[in-house]
């Protein structure tokens, strides 16, 4: 996540002198704390303890060896730097952190039986199989809250922030974009139930659209229909499992692939406000000192900056995904936010063009963009209203449905959070490796955010617009190529 790094020759050259030729230079990362204000995208030093976080070779990122008892070995006192960030790695992929989950049976059942739709370790859906698994299972999924008796599987970290870059590399804290969250839902929560029950007329018809393909298949094979009521039968005699209003099932048919609404079913909250976002990197937050020497309030995490720092933000995600918060205390989840900390940006994979650079790096301070993303890693400083943006003001909402302040019954905030009903600069580092823009992911790529690939078109159906921040728009086409290479030069 750095403003001065175009591709290195080798993740691990920190020179930041180019290599030149025929104009175009393999810009490397630069050691030493920055100064926001003066290179929002410099690079802090290199933290990650010597840990592999992107890379092609799968096993190698998941580094299951050097992982293995890392927490045992904290819990009895061993705080070192590299045990600590070991049990933190752990933590992002296989802790489910006793919070509401999806009982196994359907899980491993879907991901068994419908290669087509689903694929194995659900790929087909945007997650990564678990190459250990031994029942199909993706990575992301960790044991949960009992259901009853039977087991559960949680969403970990990894479910949403362990994605594949453009160019192969697996990466931790990458976005995933492919994630289809909402077609997920759809297949562990309405298809058992009209397939056995035969009540699609009860269901939300875009819902059923999406999944019919796997409903014909169970329509068409008596044995694969016999396997879900295998799988089905202990989850009644556990209990009846929560339904799912057919308004959800609506929203869970219209997300594309890396969005979603976080406070809706199957979460166990409701904030009753129906709000979009993409799916965020959690690549070069920064800490409390750095967002303090930068002047910003806090950390602002969420779209909507509510969120102060990261240690609240993993409290909140226990407290509210339905896990009992005394027993995660923040001393208890401090490897895990310790490991988030020291995630870069993956450093691009292209040279870039020495004149596009500097002539974009101008452009970024002369027209005006520093003034919105001149925090950390090009993120904000401020929260700002939708009318000074102009994007969709659905996120207002978040919350806090009435925009009345108060917030939604059932909904808690850790100490120091505060409702905003604004919107945030998000950090610009790792564009390149990114395929969803503004915070609802309404726009498909960069050069659309500058309107260099025509207009956007006009969708303003709400939490879905894709209207406002048309900064940069009235560049020249030639502007608009060079701020977009130097943006994606991080």
């Amino acid at each position: 996540m750095t403003i001065a790094a175009c591709a290195a020759s080798s993740p691990d050259e920190t020179s930041r002198a180019g290599d030149l030729a025929g104009g175009q230079t393999r810009l490397r990362k630069v050691p030493g704390a920055p100064n926001a204000r003066s290179d929002p995208f410099g690079t802090p030093p290199d933290d990650a303890g010597g840990l592999l976080n992107d890379s092609t070779d799968l096993n190698g990122v998941l580094e299951r060896d050097a992982l293995e008892g890392a927490c045992e070995r904290y819990a009895a006192g061993a705080h070192d730097r590299r045990t600590t960030l070991l049990c933190g790695k752990a933590m992002f992929f296989d802790e489910g952190f006793g919070t509401t989950g999806v009982p196994k049976p359907i899980v491993t059942f879907l991901a068994q039986n419908f290669p087509d739709a689903i694929g194995k370790g659900f790929a087909k859906l945007g997650m990564i199989p678990d190459p250990r698994s031994t029942e199909s299972l993706p990575l992301g999924l960790a044991p949960g809250k009992k259901f009853g008796s039977v087991d559960t599987l949680a969403f970990s970290c990894a479910s949403c922030h362990f994605g594949r870059l453009p160019d192969g590399r697996y990466s931790v804290g990458a976005p995933n974009h492919d994630y289809a969250y909402g077609l997920q839902n759809l297949a562990l929560a309405v298809l058992p139930l009209v397939a056995l029950k035969g009540d699609a007329a009860s269901h939300d018809p875009d819902a059923i659209a999406r999944i019919q393909p796997m409903l014909d298949q169970l329509n068409r094979d008596i044995l694969l229909k016999g396997r879900l009521v295998a799988a089905l039968l202990p989850i009644g005699l556990a209990g009846t499992a929560p339904a799912f209003p057919k308004e959800a099932e609506k929203h869970y048919a219209d997300w594309k692939p890396g969005t979603m609404d976080f406070f809706i079913e199957p979460l166990p909250i409701n904030d009753h406000a129906h709000t979009v976002s993409k799916i965020s990197p959690l690549w070069g937050i920064p800490r409390k000192a750095e967002a303090d020497a930068a002047s910003m309030p806090s950390a602002m995490l969420g779209w909507t900056g509510a969120t102060a720092s990261l240690e609240n933000f993993l409290a909140s995600f226990v407290d509210l995904g339905g896990g009992d918060l005394s027993k995660w205390p923040k001393e208890r989840l401090a490897p895990l936010a310790e490991y988030i900390y020291s995630l870069q940006a993956p450093v691009p994979p292209r040279a870039v063009n020495v004149d596009a650079l500097a002539r974009g790096e101008a452009l970024f301070r002369d027209r005006g963009c520093i003034d919105c993303h001149g925090g950390p890693r090009g993120g904000g400083l401020k929260v700002y209203s939708y009318t000074e943006i102009g994007t969709d003001a659905e996120m207002a909402r978040w919350a806090d449905p009435d925009l009345d302040g108060v917030l939604q019954d059932g909904l808690r905030f850790q100490p120091g959070d505060a409702l905003t009903h604004g919107i945030k600069s998000p950090r610009l580092v790792g564009l390149w490796a990114m395929r969803l823009f503004l915070h609802n992911g309404s726009v498909d790529s960069l050069d659309e955010v500058f309107c260099s690939a025509g207009l956007r078109g006009n969708v303003s159906t709400k939490a879905f617009g894709n209207g406002g921040h048309t900064y940069g728009c009235d560049l020249s086409v030639d502007d608009r190529t060079a701020l977009v290479t130097y943006l994606n030069a991080h």
